[in-house]
């Protein structure tokens, strides 16, 4: 967005001391930071995962109440026409899923973890956390994926084939409800060029195994259905989704191959 890019222009990134020891944030790839929005005495919540950064902004995967990109920067001195100073700011863009909060919005949070919504003034919060809070993800694979005996275990590289494109998955940090790592492009036969390392979730949701693999604006999304036969001979089929600038991409729904193997 504008103002996210207009901020980066006037601020100045560095260490500012605060009453909170654990701030100001260490921001990484791979952090889930746990959000909230108060909004007509109703709280929604989103697990905020960090991907690549570019001069100090964070692009970020939101998941809730809805299913959204988004950016994150930390900023030390004071915002341009404002009085905060040494926040956070959480940037959310339009939501690739359906929502009650059609248009992207933008909180800036404090050293204490508190926030506002800019423009709508209402309530936000963050916390450094676990990706268990307000999301649909289970706590285990699905029971076909375990009776395949193709359960993903920490250290193995699975192979996901959609758009023309190959990555190889490594499984480098359990989460709670899946695994994270990154995605390495292996073959590309897509005709565009691509960078070569991705970010990559797996989530369990029900009997579904779902496959994030994203880089800056980009989220392809693999979904796996039960399908216990193939799970058995080690490569499962299921349904993608390609979103850019969190719009659905132009190639709509295609095919996803997700061979499973170890390493």
């Amino acid at each position: 967005m504008p103002l996210i890019k207009i901020l980066l222009l006037l601020a100045t990134f560095g260490f500012v001391l605060a009453q909170n020891p654990n701030w100001p944030p260490r921001l990484e790839p791979g952090q889930v930071w746990n959000f909230s929005l108060e909004a007509q005495g109703q709280r929604f919540t989103w697990n905020v995962r960090l991907g690549t950064a570019q001069g100090g902004v964070f692009e970020a995967q939101a998941q809730g109440v809805d299913t959204r990109p988004a950016q994150v920067v930390y900023f030390a001195d004071t915002l341009p026409g404002t009085n905060y100073k040494n926040v956070l700011v959480f940037d959310f863009k339009a939501p690739t899923t359906a929502s009650s909060f059609a248009s992207p919005f933008t909180c800036i949070i404090q050293p204490d973890g508190k926030g506002t919504v800019v423009l709508a003034g209402v309530p936000c919060s963050a916390s450094l956390g676990s990706a268990s809070s307000g999301t649909s993800g289970a706590a285990g694979a699905p029971t076909w994926l375990k009776e395949a005996r193709k359960e993903p275990v920490m250290g193995q590289v699975w192979r996901l084939e959609a758009f023309n494109v190959a990555w190889n998955l490594a499984f480098s940090k359990a989460e709670s409800s899946g695994f994270s790592g990154t995605a390495t492009i292996v073959e590309n036969r897509s005709g565009n060029p691509l960078p070569a390392d991705w970010a990559f979730r797996l989530t369990y949701v029900g009997r579904t195994v779902r496959l994030d693999i994203s880089v800056g604006q980009a989220l392809i999304v693999c979904l796996l259905e039960e399908q216990y036969q193939n799970a058995v001979n080690g490569a499962l089929r299921g349904e993608a989704n390609l979103y850019s600038q969190g719009q659905s991409g132009s190639r709509g729904e295609s095919g996803c191959r997700v061979v499973l193997r170890a390493q």
